[in-house]
């Protein structure tokens, strides 16, 4: 089991990493299918790392890394 500290490293990271996937998706005009199925991956491993449980499906395309980063930056709060 990972330590705080390690765990709030984790959390950085990750939610860096979905910024910059935004960022990324959106200067590029990604396809909605490539975003959505980069956010549910990102988001199972997330959850995995973090011992948490899965979150319901959110939106299509940019809404589906949008609802996890607010779920990231929920748990960031909630720590």
């Amino acid at each position: 089991m990972a330590t705080d500290e390690t765990r709030r490293a984790l959390k950085r990271a990750f939610h860096e990493l979905t910024l910059n996937l935004i960022g990324l998706f959106e200067l590029y005009e990604a396809d909605p299918e490539l975003v959505e199925g980069a956010a549910e991956a990102l988001g199972k491993v997330y959850r995995a790392h973090l011992q948490q449980r899965p979150a319901a499906k959110h939106g299509r395309g940019r809404e589906a890394m949008d609802a996890l980063l607010d779920e990231m930056e929920a748990a960031v709060g909630a720590a």
